[in-house]
């Protein structure tokens, strides 16, 4: 190890969470990075503003003022890296999710000691722009919310797939019409594209999923608009299993980035092997299929919405389904 790590990791382990960002050395890493990254002179912009996004959520977390600094630091930077932001709005990229990680220590009656260890958590709506970056996608339309009411035709596409083969909207749609599936319109590279969806069907299995991982309680999302699923969740997850059967994107460094990039090496300023907290990884979602996992995702969506009246954001470790 360098003096320079060396230093700086004797820096951040002294540092309060919310003041790691204001550490010289990880605003010079953080803006030389964008700009050599992205190819632009603009990161000392996005610098104050992701370091605002960063405190605000280690303010309105105490989960996260637990969390060692140098996992915190390693998410700075993959967040930065990867050309996403912070920002909770309607459609937020990404959030820091605490985890608990098993040191390799004991203590004295022999248990094993765990450190608290931040982690990034990509939304459908950042995992959009990683797939266009990555080129396996040109762009891809919002989710289209379909009724009881309107047409809705399901059809095989040239890989088999079922994906929605016509859709026309019933401009009298009742106010109180079921909900029954929804889709998205995604252009791949080529010039062609495809509509997976989800129906009721995979909406029940998903909420069964909930129920499973919440002591028979699922989600409140799945209920909340007026005895059916809310719209604005029921489109990001749409958008979620639309690449059930894509290849994986890399999330950062603290996980896998050398893929990215030219397959230059990126340097951190410290080895992330050492202090990663192991769930910044790759984006698959061929597990989608088969058994539910861990996701923080929907918990992370409830949470900003009761939020939004009193501007705060609380990640718990609570979810239903399949991690991507």
């Amino acid at each position: 190890m360098s003096n320079q790590t060396e230093n700086l990791v004797v820096v951040l382990k002294s540092a309060k969470p919310a003041e790691i960002v204001e550490i010289p050395a990880v605003k010079d890493k953080f803006i030389a990075m964008h700009n050599a990254i992205h190819g632009t002179d603009k990161g000392e912009l996005i610098y104050h503003k992701e370091s605002f996004n960063f405190k605000k959520q280690i303010a309105e977390s105490p989960a996260l003022r637990e969390c060692s600094p140098i996992s915190l630091y390693g998410v700075f930077l993959d967040i930065n890296v990867n050309g996403l932001t912070l920002e909770q709005g309607s459609k937020p990229d990404c959030y820091i999710i605490p985890r608990s990680h098993k040191t390799g220590q004991k203590n004295a009656q022999g248990q094993d000691i765990y450190e608290k260890r931040a982690s990034l958590q990509v939304s459908p709506y950042g995992e959009l722009k990683l797939r266009m970056r990555a080129g396996q996608i040109k762009y891809a339309d919002n989710p289209v919310i379909v009724y009881e009411c309107d047409k809705f035709v399901i059809g095989l596409n040239d890989r088999g797939k079922q994906v929605v083969k016509d859709y026309e909207r019933n401009t009298s749609r009742p106010k109180d019409a079921k909900i029954v599936a929804c889709f998205v319109r995604i252009e791949r590279p080529d010039g062609t594209f495809e509509m997976p969806y989800l129906d009721q069907d995979d909406i029940e299995r998903l909420k069964g999923y909930s129920a499973r991982q919440n002591y028979n309680k699922p989600n409140a999302l799945y209920t909340s608009n007026n005895g059916q699923i809310d719209t604005g969740f029921l489109a990001a997850k749409t958008i979620k299993h639309a690449f059930a059967t894509y290849p994986k994107v890399p999330t950062g460094k603290f996980s896998t980035l050398e893929q990215e990039f030219n397959h230059q090496e990126i340097d951190y300023g410290l080895d992330p092997e050492s202090y990663a907290a192991g769930a910044t990884e790759d984006i698959s979602h061929e597990e989608v299929q088969d058994e539910p996992a861990f996701d923080e995702f929907d918990q992370a969506i409830e949470d900003s919405q009761d939020a939004e009246m009193i501007e705060t954001v609380t990640m718990e470790d609570d979810d239903d389904e399949p991690i991507f």
